[in-house]
């Protein structure tokens, strides 16, 4: 596998392929570098197939999933020193790698809020203000993202569940009701584990917010209300530092909203908690 690029082994594939993996791989293979930067739902749609499809056919070519499909063809098209960082170049000294980054950053929260809906920013609040109980779901690198989440919305004086054991994950999506929220954290929309969480809590008539980055994803069919970050325009945005920076501010935009709700409310909250937690600093 390792020694053919993808597009070698779809080529290779394409005599023993259904009808519908064919129509698939003609769409790849004439749209190489498109792919690299569309999600499961959005490459179904154009090739005119189901989602379930997309994923039978990188399994049918020997991947894991869609997501390692798109990773082994970035690896045919994008060069091994950019796939770490695209802004990076072999040679940048450690004053210009760091304001690449830095500029990265802040390139990613100018086009964030931009693009913010705000009248989602206030849902969101409103219904996490209103519920009973609070659920976050993320995996990898958007599980951080949740505990600061958690974090935060603890300060004020809501109680918060995040697991980071998927298991625990999916049983306490079964057991959230329509009194509750359910919020999934996400780049893509299209993670498994957290989108079946989301699907639970929605069967039980939970609220449901998604924050993520890619637009006609499978979490945006689960969601009352989602907000979207912007990111990094590269087959690996979903590890971007920058993408996370971008969906922690829409955290702290959701929490500042729900201060400003009942200020003295949750000020005295805030109050509370840090002189619990003082007895552990210096």
């Amino acid at each position: 596998m390792a020694q053919s690029s993808c597009s070698q082994i779809i080529r290779a594939e394409l005599p023993d392929l259904t009808e519908t993996e064919t129509k698939i791989a003609k769409y790849v293979l004439e749209n190489y570098e498109e792919v690299l930067q569309l999600n499961v739902s959005e490459l179904a749609q154009r090739a005119g197939v189901s989602d379930a499809s997309i994923v039978r056919f990188s399994k049918r070519l020997g991947y894991k999933g869609f997501i390692d499909f798109k990773m082994n063809m970035a690896r045919d098209v994008i060069p091994e020193e950019k796939q770490f960082d695209p802004v990076l170049e072999q040679g940048d000294g450690t004053d210009i790698a760091c304001r690449k980054i830095f500029g990265s950053a802040i390139d990613v929260l100018n086009r964030t809020i931009t693009l913010l809906n705000f009248e989602a920013v206030h849902k969101a609040a409103v219904y996490i203000l209103n519920a009973g109980k609070v659920a976050i779901f993320a995996t990898g690198g958007s599980l951080v993202v949740a505990l600061d989440a958690q974090h935060k919305l603890m300060k004020i004086g809501i109680e918060t569940i995040v697991y980071p054991d998927v298991d625990m994950q999916l049983m306490a999506s079964t057991i959230l009701g329509k009194d509750d929220v359910a919020i999934c954290i996400s780049f893509s929309g299209s993670n498994y584990n957290s989108n079946a969480c989301m699907q639970h809590a929605k069967n039980n008539g939970a609220r449901c917010i998604g924050i993520l980055s890619q637009k006609n994803s499978p979490l945006t069919k689960l969601t009352d209300v989602v907000i979207y970050s912007a990111y990094d325009e590269t087959i690996f945005q979903s590890e971007s530092t920058s993408t996370r920076i971008a969906q922690l501010a829409i955290i702290d935009c959701i929490v500042g909203e729900i201060a400003l709700q009942d200020y003295d409310k949750f000020n005295r909250a805030i109050s509370d908690t840090r002189e619990a937690v003082s007895a552990n600093k210096y």
